[in-house]
């Protein structure tokens, strides 16, 4: 089965975790710990200091490898987000 992926962190983008637009309904294009309410929950990241909190996601949590790691951060640059065009 595929997923769709959140266009900021690259998490699976089920029901249960998709963010919110200004007028509260369901966004489905991000997850609730990158957009709510319309907006990124954090303006100042980049795509740098997520690629660390990925790795570091890894090093402490159990369901997340190493390897599962990279290969998110692998597609961060192919997420709306992340592309030059969207700047």
């Amino acid at each position: 089965m595929k997923y769709a992926l959140c266009q900021s962190c690259g998490m699976p983008l089920v029901d249960a975790i998709k963010g919110t637009n200004r007028d509260k309904s369901t966004n489905n294009e991000y997850c609730m710990h990158c957009f709510q309410n319309g907006e990124f929950t954090d303006h100042h990241l980049t795509m740098h200091k997520l690629e660390v909190k990925i790795l570091e996601m890894a090093e402490v949590h159990n369901d997340l490898t190493l390897e599962e790691a990279r290969q998110v951060i692998k597609i961060l640059p192919t997420l709306k987000r992340w592309q030059m065009s969207n700047l």
